[in-house]
């Protein structure tokens, strides 16, 4: 896994645009299967533990299976995530680290803690 910060454009409605840093990891393929093991494993453990239980193990087994399946499978093909982005915000100036995790895709919405106004993250042009 390496890691490497890029630079995004960080928009408001009605205000200049400001520039935010995005931490962000490409895994690599063994990366990519450990976590999505982690998941399918869970989900697995799930329902294995749901096996013994009278009437849940209807519902809870199957389900466990197909999402083990499914949010593996979501984990295996994500190849850029995002590890944090920090900005500040174009309407208040508050500098803020943006809780913003998961799959790299952009332009991403955002929310300024301090003025709760909506922001929008995109690449730079």
């Amino acid at each position: 896994m390496t890691t490497k910060t890029i630079e995004l454009d960080l928009h408001g409605f009605g205000a200049p645009p400001g520039t935010a840093r995005a931490n962000v990891a490409e895994l690599t393929t063994a990366d990519r299967l450990k976590r999505s093991a982690v998941v399918f494993g869970a989900f697995v453990t799930v329902a294995i533990i749901a096996l013994p239980i009278p009437i849940v193990h209807f519902v809870l087994v199957p389900g466990g299976l197909l999402l083990a399946v499914l949010f593996g499978a979501l984990r295996l093909r994500d190849g850029v995530i995002f590890r944090g982005v920090q900005g500040r915000c174009p309407f208040c100036g508050t500098e803020q680290q943006f809780s913003l995790f998961g799959r790299f895709r952009l332009p991403r919405q955002v929310n300024c803690v301090n003025c709760r106004r909506r922001l929008t993250l995109e690449g730079r042009r």
